[in-house]
């Protein structure tokens, strides 16, 4: 992608979140009944491509054990077992680990890098199956002159559950995350917090080409999950084509409460899977890897 002058000396590439793009159809359309949104992390597969942590929206303890969409992956807030002096209630994490074990789904943490340690302390021999080590950017060699950073690489291969690690938005991130032995990374953005960062599809795009890198170079396939403020089943379906194998679903704000009375987690959850299941039947796609090499247009 070329360069553009943005004063003298300086130069910068232009960026395209989800809203600048659009999906191309093809030359066939499917019936929505015969498209198979199914996903498959390590050895645990899912019926539709979404993640969430905790409840969506919600930044409570009440909220830290997760109202997952149906059929995807919910993520325990470790945040909201945090004992006032910063020690994890392993009793309660335990517990809520094994409840969600006992209900026959796939257990996973998520946990802030500075914290990671004392969590695998804490949940000991609890039976976890996936990990989630995140932050608003995490990257794979934290420097600090005040305090002993996480070796990331250390930790994931120390670990016998896989891992989950981010978020990026850069080619060179995703890479060196990858190459810490993360089973996936998330892709995920907001470069106008802090102004840094990359918008989303373009974030999602070339953490796709460190993918097809890292392939190349290892053989290993590591998965994209896009940090996505979901508003409907097209949001899910752009940044899919975009490159992500599963989108984290992120509160999507006030513009999704705006047009109407806010919708249940029940009610978010089959609207949004029925949107991307329009989106693949419309464009003739039978699968979520398929759908994946889908073309895109800019629309801005």
């Amino acid at each position: 992608m070329g360069q553009i002058e943005i004063g003298l000396g300086k130069t910068a590439r232009r960026g395209y979140g989800l809203d600048d793009v659009s999906i191309v159809p093809t030359r066939r359309t499917r019936d929505a009944d015969d498209v198979d949104t199914a996903w498959q992390l390590d050895a645990f597969a899912f019926d539709v491509p979404l993640v969430t942590i905790g409840e969506v929206g919600s930044h409570s303890a009440a909220g830290a054990e997760p109202m997952e969409f149906d059929g995807g992956l919910g993520v325990i807030d470790s945040e909201g077992f945090l004992d006032g002096d910063g020690s994890f209630d392993s009793a309660g994490l335990a517990a809520a680990i094994g409840r969600v074990n006992d209900a026959g789904r796939v257990s996973a943490v998520a946990v802030r890098p500075q914290r990671a340690e004392r969590l695998v302390e804490a949940i000991g021999r609890s039976e976890l199956d996936l990990l989630v080590i995140r932050g608003r950017v995490v990257s794979a060699e934290h420097v600090s002159k005040h305090r002993e950073p996480l070796n990331l690489k250390r930790t994931v291969r120390s670990l016998e559950v896989p891992v989950i690690v981010g978020s990026c938005s850069s080619h060179q991130g995703a890479l060196h995350l990858m190459r810490t032995g993360a089973a996936a990374v998330i892709v995920g953005s907001d470069p106008l917090s802090q102004g840094v960062g990359v918008p989303l599809a373009t974030a999602i795009a070339d953490a796709r080409a460190a993918r097809m890198r890292h392939l190349d170079e290892t053989g290993v396939y590591v998965h994209l999950i896009a940090a996505v403020p979901v508003r409907n089943g097209g949001d899910v379906a752009k940044a899919i084509v975009c490159g992500a194998d599963a989108v984290l679903v992120e509160p999507a704000g006030d513009d999704a409460t705006r047009k109407g009375t806010p919708q249940s987690s029940v009610e978010q959850s089959a609207n949004v899977v029925a949107g991307l299941r329009r989106s693949m039947a419309t464009c003739g796609f039978e699968s979520v890897k398929e759908f994946q090499s889908a073309d895109l247009v800019v629309i801005s």
